[in-house]
C-alpha cells in the first residue's frame, strides 16, 4: 500500500455570468464597438438574417441559461453544505457525506478503534506481546481520506465541479483510505523477540581431571522462525481487525548429545577403576589411575544424525611406558670371551642368549585387560640374542692396542702363582661396551675351588688359616695398570693396608720402580672399577707366567688420541716399623713353641698425579695416593702359654722348658701379599689380639671374606 498525501482545496470560485440587456446597453454606450468589436460600419443596408444563424443564437443563449443556471445551482449548493462533505460520499464504506471533516475522521477512527488499539497479539506458550501501530510499522491516512472526500465536486472548475457534484449525487462516491505499513519495522520487532527467546545449542562435554570424569549436559536451541511469522502477521494486519499470531519457531538439536557422552563416560570410568599392577619377573610397577588418565585419548567423529565419540588408549605412551620396564627388567645375554689371535677377533666361549620383556605382548595384554575388573597382569619375556655373535664381532671397534698393565711376582708360594693364573684366565676375552663400568669382584666372581682357586695361608679374625684365592690381587693391581695408563677414569681404588715392596716393579711405567699402584681387592667389600670412556668397545686379554713371573693385562680397541703421564710423584710420612710384637692366641700351635706369621714393615704415604693429554688439551691432574700403615711383628702361641696380660707365659725368644714344642721354622707363614684389612679400620692395638696385616679384613657385622691378596 502506497502513501498519499493531500492538501487542503482552494475555495470555490463562483463566475460572474452576464445578462442579455446588460449585454446591449454595453453597446450602445460604447458606439465604437459596432464598428470595432462587433464588426466594420457599411454605407450598404444588411441583409437579413439566415435561419441558421438565428438557430445558432438561439443555442447560444440557451447555453448561456444553463450555464447561468448551474452556477446559481453550484453555487447555492456550496453555500449549504459549507464546512461540509458532500452527501452520498464514503470512505472505505463508511458514510461521510453531511459530515464536517472533524466528524468524519472521528467515525473512521471509530471504525478502526479496536485495530488501533490492539492491531496484533503475538503468542508464544504462556508469554505474550501486542506491539503497537507504529511497532508494527502502521499508520492511517485519516487527513488525506477526509480532504480527498471534502474536495470531491469543489475546486476543479465550473464545468467539472458540477459534472463532479452531478454524479456524486447520482452514483455516489467511495474513497480509500489510505495505510501505510512499513514490513520491515514489524520485521525488527520480530527480531527483538528472538534475541529474547532464541538460545544457541550447546554440546554435551565431558572430560578428565586427573583421573575423575565429569559431564555437563546438552542444551537444545530454539530459534524463532522470523520470516514465517512475519508473513502470517503481515496477513493478519492486512485485514485491519485485531489478529494473534502463534510466534513460530523450531528446535536446534545440538551435535553432541547426551547419549554419546554417558556411553564414553562409562568406558572411561572402567579404565579408571583402579590402579593397574605388572608384574615383571617378580619386579612390579603399578601405574595409578592418574597415571592411566594421562594416556586416554576422546576424539570426536562427526557423523550422519549427531557426533559420537571414541574413546582409545593412546599406545605409544604405553609403548614407551613399556620400553622402559624392559630396560630395566631385561636380562642381557652374556658376553662372549674374545682372543685377540693376533688383530684376527675369535670368539672363544659363545655368549649365551638373555631376556626381555615381551613389548608387543605386553601391550596385547594391557590394552586387553584396562576395561576389565582385572587389574593385575604378569607381563612375558622372551630370548634375546647374546649381544655379541659372528656377526657383528668385527663391527666393534677393537683393531689397535690401547694399553699395557704389568707386574711381577717373582719368588711367590706355588699356590699364589697357582691363584694368579686362575684370575687371569677369569681376566682374558672379556668384552667392555662403550661407556660400560668394569668390576674386578664382579667379573671374578666367587673365589673358590669351583671357579679354580687353591688354598693359601692366610690370617682371619687375628688367627692363620686356609683361605682360597691368595695372590688375586696381583691380578687386579695388574688390570688397575692398565686402566691408569690407557687414560680411563678409575671409579674405585684401593692400596693395600701395608707396604709389599714385589708390586713396586713396573709400577711406574717410564719412571720406573716404586710404590703407589697397587689396587687391592676384597670380596664383597673393596673393589676396582674404571669406566670404558674410549667411545669404542674394549677387549681385555690378561695372562701370567709362572717362568717369568711376569702379569700382564692388554686392553685392544679403538685407542683414544691421549697421552698419559704421571707427574708430581712423592712418597713422605715415613714411619719406622713397631718394636713390640703382638702375640695371637692359636689353639692349633703346640703348647710351648712360638710361631711367626708377620713381619714388622715401616709405613709411608705415597702420592702421584695422573695427567691425561687428549686432542692436544690437558685435563686436571688426578691425585692418587696411597697409605701404607706401620706392622708389627706378629707370633701365635697356643692359649696356654699366654698369660692374663696377653704376653707368652715363657721366654719366647729362647723357650726355657724343655718340654716345650720349639717354633718350627719350616712351618708355613701367611703369605705377606695376602687381602689387607680395610684401610680404613682402626689401627691394630698393640695390647690386644693381633690381627695378621696380610689377612682378609674382617667385616665387623658378617662372617669374613676371601682375604687372598
Amino acid at each position: 500500500m502506497s502513501v498519499e498525501q493531500y492538501s487542503q482545496p482552494d475555495s470555490p470560485r463562483i463566475p460572474r455570468i452576464f445578462a442579455a440587456t446588460e449585454l446591449s446597453e454595453h453597446v450602445a454606450r460604447h458606439p465604437g464597438l459596432s464598428r470595432g468589436a462587433f464588426g466594420s460600419r457599411s454605407r450598404r443596408a444588411r441583409r437579413p438574417p439566415s435561419r441558421g444563424q438565428v438557430a445558432i443564437t438561439i443555442l447560444l443563449a440557451l447555453l448561456v441559461a444553463l450555464l447561468m443556471a448551474a452556477s446559481a445551482g453550484l453555487y447555492y449548493l456550496d453555500r449549504s453544505y459549507e464546512g461540509r462533505i458532500y452527501p452520498n460520499v464514503t470512505v472505505q464504506g463508511i458514510k461521510v457525506g453531511d459530515m464536517t471533516p472533524e466528524e468524519a475522521e472521528a467515525a473512521l477512527r471509530a471504525r478502526y478503534s479496536q485495530f488501533m488499539a490492539r492491531p496484533a497479539t503475538i503468542v508464544y506458550g504462556d508469554q505474550v506481546w501486542e506491539p503497537t501501530l507504529a511497532q508494527l510499522g502502521v499508520s492511517f491516512d485519516f487527513a488525506g481520506a477526509i480532504d480527498a472526500a471534502y474536495r470531491a465536486g469543489r475546486g476543479n472548475g465550473l464545468l467539472a465541479n458540477v459534472m463532479e457534484v452531478a454524479a456524486i449525487w447520482r452514483d455516489g462516491l467511495e474513497l480509500p483510505l489510505r495505510v501505510s505499513y512499513d514490513e520491515t519495522k514489524a520485521q525488527s520487532y520480530l527480531n527483538a523477540i528472538a534475541e529474547e527467546l532464541q538460545v544457541e545449542p550447546a554440546d554435551a562435554q565431558i572430560g578428565l581431571n586427573g583421573a575423575r570424569v565429569w559431564t555437563r549436559p546438552a542444551r537444545i536451541g530454539l530459534q524463532v522462525l522470523v520470516d514465517p511469522t512475519l508473513r502470517e502477521l503481515s496477513d493478519g494486519v492486512k485485514q485491519f481487525q485485531p489478529t494473534t499470531v502463534q510466534l513460530q519457531t523450531r528446535e536446534i538439536r545440538p551435535r553432541l548429545t547426551d547419549a554419546p557422552v554417558a556411553s564414553a563416560r562409562e568406558q572411561l570410568e572402567a579404565l579408571l577403576q583402579g590402579p593397574l599392577t605388572l608384574t615383571v619377573e617378580g619386579q612390579e610397577y603399578v601405574w595409578s589411575p592418574e597415571e592411566i588418565a594421562a594416556m586416554i585419548d576422546i576424539a570426536r567423529v562427526p557423523a550422519d544424525g549427531g557426533d559420537r565419540l571414541v574413546v582409545t588408549i593412546d599406545q605409544p605412551q604405553i609403548e614407551q611406558r613399556l620400553a622402559q620396564i624392559a630396560a630395566e627388567t631385561e636380562k642381557p645375554g652374556e658376553l662372549p670371551r674374545v682372543d685377540w689371535n693376533g688383530g684376527d677377533l675369535k670368539i672363544i666361549k659363545p655368549g649365551l642368549p638373555g631376556e626381555r620383556l615381551d613389548e608387543a605382548r605386553a601391550l596385547d595384554l594391557i590394552l586387553a585387560a584396562l576395561p576389565t575388573p582385572n587389574r593385575a597382569i604378569d607381563l612375558p619375556m622372551r630370548e634375546i640374542d647374546p649381544p655379541v655373535t659372528e656377526a657383528n664381532l668385527h663391527q666393534l671397534g677393537i683393531k689397535e692396542l690401547v694399553s699395557v698393565g704389568k707386574s711381577d711376582f717373582t719368588g711367590s708360594a706355588a699356590y699364589r702363582i697357582h691363584n694368579i693364573g686362575a684370575g687371569m684366565r677369569l681376566l682374558h676375552g672379556i668384552l667392555l661396551p662403550p661407556g660400560a663400568e668394569f668390576s674386578f669382584n664382579e667379573t671374578i666372581g666367587t673365589i673358590d675351588a669351583a671357579n679354580g682357586f687353591v688354598e693359601g695361608a692366610a690370617i682371619v679374625q687375628n688367627r692363620t688359616q686356609l683361605e682360597f684365592g691368595g695372590g688375586i690381587c696381583q691380578d687386579s693391581t695388574t688390570i688397575f695398570r692398565a686402566a691408569f695408563w690407557a687414560g680411563l677414569p678409575i671409579t674405585e681404588r684401593w692400596g693395600h693396608s701395608f707396604y709389599i715392596s714385589w708390586y713396586d716393579k713396573y709400577a711406574l711405567g717410564p719412571l720406573g720402580n716404586g710404590p703407589g699402584l697397587d689396587a687391592t681387592i676384597f670380596t664383597g667389600g673393596p673393589d676396582l672399577k674404571f669406566v670404558n670412556d674410549t667411545g669404542a668397545w674394549l677387549l681385555i686379554q690378561a695372562w701370567s707366567d709362572p717362568k717369568s713371573g711376569i702379569a700382564q693385562v692388554e686392553f685392544y680397541g679403538t685407542k683414544p688420541n691421549r697421552e698419559v703421564q704421571i707427574t708430581g710423584y712423592r712418597v713422605y710420612d715415613r714411619t719406622p716399623a713397631p718394636t713390640e710384637p703382638v702375640f695371637v692366641a692359636d689353639p692349633k700351635v703346640p703348647q710351648g713353641s712360638v710361631k711367626q706369621t708377620d713381619t714388622a714393615r715401616g709405613g709411608m704415604t705415597i702420592d702421584l698425579y695422573r695427567v691425561i693429554t687428549e686432542n692436544g688439551v690437558q685435563r686436571e691432574p688426578e691425585l692418587f695416593r696411597t697409605r701404607f700403615r706401620a706392622w708389627p711383628n706378629i707370633y701365635t702361641l697356643n692359649p696356654a702359654d699366654l698369660g692374663p696380660d696377653g704376653r707368652p707365659l715363657f721366654d719366647w725368644r729362647n723357650p726355657g722348658d724343655p718340654n716345650a714344642q720349639p717354633a718350627d721354622p719350616n712351618a708355613q707363614q701367611a703369605d705377606p701379599n695376602a687381602q689387607p684389612v680395610d684401610p680404613n679400620a682402626q689401627p691394630v692395638d698393640p695390647n690386644a689380639q693381633p690381627v695378621d696385616p696380610n689377612a682378609q679384613p674382617v667385616d665387623p657385622n658378617a662372617q669374613p671374606a676371601d682375604p687372598n691378596a
